[in-house]
């Protein structure tokens, strides 16, 4: 694998503007630390770490209140990166999960209670999709009752 490829910009400049008391960003991604948090060993690339400890001093430079962090392919269905950068900014921080759809009942309901609105399954070329467009349909009925949203990327 080639060297890690740095995906933010560590020293953003000011917001020009004051942004409105509850703006939100609404799709952003946390990497690592790959100590504590591992990468994939089928992603594409190497990221360099792109913690929550940045993800919030960004924010906070920029004047953005609320964040919804998705999970990435990076780290594969292992849902902890964004777990543990939601308990650090309880209600502010949310996150869509990775899972499959064969994920337990009372994965999705933990998944829920602990800030996860959504989860997330790839259509893109180049990922092997195990999931059928009927099953990715039923699944979505597993959802409704917890609040949760699909999204997916095609």
């Amino acid at each position: 694998m080639t060297a890690p490829i740095l995906t933010y910009k560590p020293e953003p400049s000011a917001a020009t503007i004051q942004l409105p008391t509850g703006s939100t960003d609404s799709h952003v991604h946390v990497f690592g630390p790959s100590d504590k948090f591992p990468y994939a060993a089928s992603r594409g690339f190497t990221p360099v770490d792109a913690p929550k400890e940045a993800l919030f001093a960004w924010h906070k430079k920029m004047g953005i209140d609320r964040c919804v962090i998705v999970n990435t392919l990076l780290h594969g269905f292992d849902n902890s990166v964004v777990e543990d950068a939601m308990i650090a900014a309880p209600g502010r921080y949310l996150g869509v999960a990775l899972v499959q759809v064969d994920v337990s009942d009372a994965e999705l309901k933990r998944l829920a209670t602990v800030g996860f609105r959504g989860v997330r399954f790839h259509f893109m070329p180049g990922y092997k999709v195990h999931e059928t467009p009927e099953q990715i349909i039923s699944f979505t009925k597993r959802l409704e009752p917890l609040g949760m949203h699909m999204q997916l990327q095609l």
